[in-house]
C-alpha cells in the first residue's frame, strides 16, 4: 500500500459522515428556498464550496449562497441576506468580508449563509463573493471522483506543512487553488513534482491578457482572467511549499501530512540558546484590538515591521523576530545584539554638493563633535538620547509606523534580559527559536 493510499484512508470521510453532512446541507438549502423573503426577492439558493464540490476533509464548513437578481439594491441585498441567514441558524453571528454575512452552527456543522448577486458571467463582478458560484460550477464540471481524492491529499499536505488557507493569518493556499492545481497537473504526486521545480513568478494556467507582476505564484482564474487565484500566497508560504515538495520527493513521510506537535522549550533551554548566540531578547506586549483575523494579522505584521524600523534608526539590527496572538494581547519577540548602546552614534547628512548641505552644517556646528566629510557625505558624531534599547522604545514607539489599531500602544509593556525570559514568554520565545519545518519535528 502506497503512502498516499494510507493517508487517504485516514482523511476520507466515512460514508455515514458524508450522508449526514449532505442531509444537513440539503435540509437547510430546501428550507431557505421556501423562505418568503427568498421568494419575494426572486433569489436562488446554491450550495457552494468544498461540500458542493465533494473535496472536503473532516468537519467542513457548509457554505450556502443566496443569489439575488442584479436589480437588487446592495443595501437591501446585505440587509435581507442577514435576515434570512439569522432565521435559519439556531446560533449565529454577523461576519464581514466585502459585505456582511451570517456565520453560525446547525446540525453540528459550522455554516455560512452569504448573499451575492446572480450573474451570467464574471465580466461584471459587483463583489468578490459573486465569483464563488462560478468556481463551484467550474470544479464540478472539470473534476472526477478520483481527482477529488487527490485534492484531499493536497489539502492535507498543505495543512501539514502550515500553508493551507488564503486568509491573512496564513497567507497560503486556498481550497480552490488546490483544486485548480490538481486539474492542471492531474494528481497529487504530479503537483508535488511540478512544485519542486517552480521558480519565483511561476505561472499556472497561463493567460497572456493579464500580468500579475510581483506575485510569487500566478494562477489565472479560469472563470475570471483578471484574477490571480494565488494572490494571497506570500513569498514565505510559496517558498515553504517548494521546499516541502523537494523534501517529500526525497523522503516521503506521514509527517508532511500529520506533523508532530512542537513542544515549548524550557527556560533553561531558551537561556542556553540566547547565551550561545550572545544576544538579547526584547518582548513587547500590547492589548489585542477587537478585530477579525483578516484585519488583525496584517496590522500585527505592520506593527512588527514598524518596531524593527524604529530600531534600525538607531543602528540596532533585529537578528530575529516573531509574534504571538493571545486571547487579550499580542506579543512581539525581537532578538538584538545588545540592550545597552554606545553613548555616541554616527549620523549622516547630505552630499557636499547638495543645496541642503549648509543647513546640515549649521545645525550641527555647535555639536560636541563637529561635522566632517566622509566619502562625499557630511557626517557628524552625536550623543544618543538613550543608551538603553527599552528606554528608547518606550519613548519612540508612539511615532513608529504601526498598524492603525496598535498606534495608541494600549497596555504596552516592554521587558528584556532575564525579565523577558520567563514562563509567560516561553511560547513566543520557543516559536522564534525553533526554526524546524513542521515535518522535521520529531
Amino acid at each position: 500500500m502506497s503512502l498516499e493510499t494510507t493517508i487517504l484512508d485516514r482523511i476520507l470521510p466515512s460514508a455515514c459522515d458524508v450522508e449526514h453532512l449532505k442531509t444537513c446541507a440539503q435540509e437547510v438549502v430546501e428550507e431557505i428556498k421556501d423562505d418568503n423573503l427568498v421568494k419575494e426577492y426572486n433569489a436562488e439558493i446554491m450550495l457552494v464550496g468544498s461540500v458542493a464540490k465533494g473535496t472536503f476533509l473532516s468537519n467542513p464548513d457548509i457554505d450556502i449562497f443566496i443569489l439575488f437578481p442584479t436589480s437588487t439594491d446592495r443595501s437591501h441585498l446585505q440587509k435581507i441576506g442577514l435576515e434570512i441567514g439569522k432565521k435559519h441558524l439556531p446560533t449565529y453571528e454577523e461576519r464581514y468580508a466585502e459585505h456582511p454575512y451570517t456565520h453560525g452552527t446547525r446540525g453540528g456543522y459550522e455554516m455560512d449563509i452569504v448573499p451575492c448577486y446572480k450573474l451570467e458571467s464574471t465580466e461584471n463582478i459587483k463583489c468578490a463573493v459573486d465569483r464563488t458560484p462560478f468556481h463551484t460550477k467550474y470544479i464540478k464540471t472539470n473534476m472526477d471522483s478520483e481527482m477529488k481524492d487527490q485534492v484531499r491529499l493536497l489539502k492535507q499536505f498543505a495543512k501539514g506543512i502550515g500553508v493551507y488557507g488564503a486568509e491573512s493569518k496564513t497567507e497560503g493556499i486556498s481550497g480552490y487553488l488546490t483544486e485548480l492545481l490538481i486539474i492542471r497537473y492531474g494528481n497529487f504526486n504530479k503537483v508535488i513534482e511540478a512544485a519542486s521545480r517552480w521558480n519565483l513568478g511561476q505561472v499556472v494556467f497561463p493567460n497572456n491578457e493579464k500580468k500579475f507582476k510581483g506575485d510569487p505564484l500566478i494562477v489565472h482564474d479560469p472563470v475570471d482572467s483578471n484574477r490571480n487565484v494565488a494572490s494571497a500566497v506570500s513569498i514565505q508560504s510559496f517558498s515553504k511549499f517548494i521546499y516541502a515538495a523537494k523534501e517529500y520527493l526525497k523522503n516521503p513521510s506521514e509527517r508532511f501530512f500529520f506533523p508532530n506537535v512542537r513542544t515549548t522549550y524550557s527556560l533553561d533551554g531558551i537561556q542556553h540558546y540566547i547565551s550561545k548566540r550572545n544576544t538579547e531578547v526584547i518582548i513587547i506586549e500590547l492589548d489585542k484590538p477587537n478585530l477579525i483575523d483578516d484585519n488583525l494579522y496584517p496590522q500585527i505584521r505592520k506593527t512588527l515591521e514598524g518596531v524593527i524600523t524604529t530600531l534600525q534608526k538607531e543602528n540596532i539590527s533585529a537578528i530575529d523576530s516573531d509574534y504571538e496572538v493571545k486571547e487579550t494581547s499580542v506579543k512581539f519577540a525581537i532578538e538584538i545584539e545588545t540592550i545597552e548602546l554606545p553613548s555616541i552614534k554616527q549620523h549622516y547628512g547630505p552630499p557636499v554638493w547638495s543645496e541642503n548641505a549648509p543647513s546640515f552644517i549649521n545645525k550641527w556646528k555647535s555639536n560636541t563633535f563637529e561635522p566632517y566629510v566622509e566619502n562625499g557625505l557630511w557626517k557628524v558624531i552625536i550623543r544618543r538620547d538613550d543608551t538603553n534599547v527599552v528606554s528608547y522604545l518606550n519613548k519612540n514607539l508612539k511615532s513608529s509606523a504601526l498598524g492603525k489599531d496598535f498606534r495608541e500602544l494600549k497596555g504596552m509593556k516592554i521587558t528584556s534580559g532575564k525579565d523577558a525570559i520567563c514562563e509567560d514568554n516561553a511560547v513566543i520565545l520557543s516559536k522564534m527559536i525553533d526554526k524546524r519545518m513542521s515535518w522535521e519535528v520529531v
